[in-house]
């Protein structure tokens, strides 16, 4: 987690910036009730992706529907831990999530398909590799897994892995808001890996 005088990066960023929390917010927290195993992901609906042809959506049950599919949520698209450790770790050992049977990896964020678009190029991920823009935290806020950052950014995806086999979730792994576990239990790659 990164500290700057004793604070995180979020809270420091509030201070400096000047906002407070919206009452009630549950500042850099995972939600109260999360999508957990066993529960069905939302199939009514439309991500953004960018293509090339320019951005256009993607319904949720063609990323779900009949596949089995590694989801990794992320705080923020371009954000260091996202963009250095997070996915990259999951980017890397595609091969092996192929071999146990994983159809492809989603990487869930809360911005637009440009931004997505330009990470996606940043990041080096191949055209199997979907990356999921939720512009306005539909999907986030229907399954449950975002948290309230307030004027800082508004609603982001918790920072998550989520292994979803037709529609159904049989793997989740929470961190704390926008932390990171990056060995041992937690959203990192090798994590998800074991368990499957």
């Amino acid at each position: 987690m990164m500290l700057i005088r004793g604070m995180t990066l979020l809270a420091f960023a509030s201070r400096v910036a000047g906002f407070a929390p919206r009452a009630g917010a549950r500042l850099g927290r995972a939600p109260l009730r999360m999508i957990s195993v066993g529960d069905s992901v939302p199939m009514d609906g439309e991500f953004m992706t960018l293509g090339s042809g320019g951005p256009g959506p993607l319904k949720y049950d063609e990323v779900f529907k009949g596949k089995k599919v590694v989801v990794v949520g992320v705080p923020g698209a371009l954000t260091p831990t996202c963009s250095e450790k997070h996915v990259p770790g999951f980017l890397s050992k595609q091969d092996e999530f192929k071999a146990k049977g994983v159809d492809s990896i989603a990487v869930l964020s809360v911005n637009d398909p440009f931004v997505m678009g330009v990470w996606k190029e940043k990041l080096g991920a191949g055209d199997d590799v979907a990356m999921l823009a939720d512009g306005g935290a539909q999907f986030v806020s229907a399954a449950d897994i975002g948290f309230d950052t307030g004027g800082f950014g508004g609603t982001r995806c918790t920072r998550m892995s989520m292994l979803v086999n037709d529609g159904k979730v049989e793997q989740v792994f929470m961190e704390e808001g926008g932390g990171y576990t990056e060995s041992g239990e937690g959203s990192n790659a090798d994590h998800m890996l074991a368990q499957l």
